[in-house]
């Protein structure tokens, strides 16, 4: 419909420029070089259209061959990025081996190489190909001289995986000098420091991880709270009470608030004999931020006043009296202020509410010292029970007959 419309109006204009025409041609006279040439305004248009398309054709002629070209070399990354294409599909359906002979395949026509090259080191390393692998990680680092970094990232993060932390420290060492250094090389960087147990490069690398765009807060947290995490436990293992107190120091005071990092450090004070740091440090936590970790920790105390501690703990079961964590806190504590009554009503509370193992065993042991075999022995199998997921189906007929014929047995003899 619109076409037609298009064809009419052209149909029209030509009318009425045709009608135009033939009343008054119009003239042109044009002088050049000494000469006069004179034409009507029609031949005229018509010998610029006419020069127009002679141009076009003229250049269209001068760039043939290069067009041809570049019309072959199209062609050619086409075919190169459908190997590609072909190539990704086949390592995601776990054809490594056709993966990397079909990404190899056409690699010298492709784009970006480096991008054949870096996947096909993939799928080598999948098949256990180390070798192969590093030779593509090679050629990669050689067709891109500019742009090393995916190259040293994959590097790194195969070395690593293969537990070679210091060829990987060298790899990213190398991406460091390049200047191309991004988010994913300075989080395995920083990975490959804490596993080396490097402390001070780690801290001096948190600024650059929360700076670096790419690296969420959260990332940087973790990694940095991972950090401390091992330093506190290296220290708490060691028994170092003063290495410990450096580091809980330099510990931030946004990661200092985190339960996990605040029961690592009292465990850790724990260890270096310094209960009382590691009752206020885990008393704080708790009051802040309810923590089933910490309040487990803080049945682990062993202050010089138990009944103050426990009196603390027990402030707490206004508001969970139904935490069986809490309870069986409680029940520890108890203990060590020789309140044994207490202890066993607490272990029994929480044990009723959700059982554990740590509570029948403090149960078991706590009977045995009071003289209760009995219940000691019921705590026991119920712990046994409770471990293995049922109890023991046994007849008590048989029970009765065995103990029947082992009396007799004894009159016999």
């Amino acid at each position: 419909m619109r076409s037609g419309l298009y064809i009419a109006a052209a149909m029209i204009i030509a009318g009425l420029l045709a009608n135009i025409v033939l009343g008054d041609p119009g003239y042109v006279a044009l002088r050049f070089a000494g000469r006069l040439i004179e034409m009507s305004a029609v031949t005229f248009g018509l010998v610029l259209i006419a020069g127009y398309f002679a141009v076009r054709l003229l250049i269209k002629v001068i760039t043939a061959r290069r067009a041809w070209k570049e019309a072959q070399e199209a062609r050619r990354h086409e075919r190169a990025r459908r190997s590609f294409a072909q190539g990704i599909l086949e390592l995601s359906e776990g054809n490594w081996e056709a993966a990397e002979t079909t990404l190899t395949r056409n690699v010298r026509e492709a784009e970006y190489p480096a991008a054949h090259y870096l996947t096909a080191a993939r799928a080598a390393d999948l098949q256990g190909a180390a070798e192969r692998r590093d030779e593509l990680l090679q050629r990669a680092l050689e067709v891109a001289p500019d742009r090393r970094a995916p190259a040293l990232v994959m590097q790194a993060e195969v070395l690593l995986k293969h537990k070679q932390l210091q060829a990987a420290l060298t790899t990213l060492e190398q991406l460091e000098a390049t200047k191309e250094q991004n988010a994913r090389g300075l989080l395995l960087l920083a990975r490959v420091y804490r596993q080396l147990g490097d402390w001070q490069k780690l801290q001096a690398l948190e600024p650059r991880l929360r700076s670096t765009r790419g690296i969420t807060a959260a990332m940087a947290d973790e990694t940095v709270a991972q950090v401390h995490l091992d330093r506190l436990k290296d220290a708490g293992t060691q028994c170092d009470l003063n290495e410990l107190k450096a580091a809980w120091k330099e510990t931030s005071r946004s990661l200092a608030k985190h339960p996990e990092i605040v029961v690592t450090y009292a465990r850790a004070s724990m260890a270096c004999g310094d209960h009382e740091a590691a009752e206020s440090a885990l008393r704080d936590c708790i009051n802040k931020q309810w923590n089933e970790s910490a309040v487990l920790a803080y049945g682990e105390l062993e202050t010089d006043e138990p009944l103050k501690t426990l009196d603390r703990a027990e402030g707490w079961l206004a508001e969970h009296g139904e935490d069986a964590a809490l309870l069986f806190t409680c029940a520890q504590l108890a203990t060590r202020a020789e309140l044994y009554g207490k202890a066993r009503s607490f272990l029994e509370t929480s044990i009723a509410i959700r059982p554990r193992l740590e509570a029948y065993q403090l149960l078991a042991s706590l009977m045995d010292q009071l003289g209760e075999r009995e219940r000691s022995v019921k705590a026991l199998n119920d712990a046994l029970a409770f471990a293995v997921g049922r109890k023991a189906n046994l007849p008590k007929i048989r029970a009765r007959r065995f103990q029947e014929r082992r009396q007799s047995d004894r009159r016999r003899s």
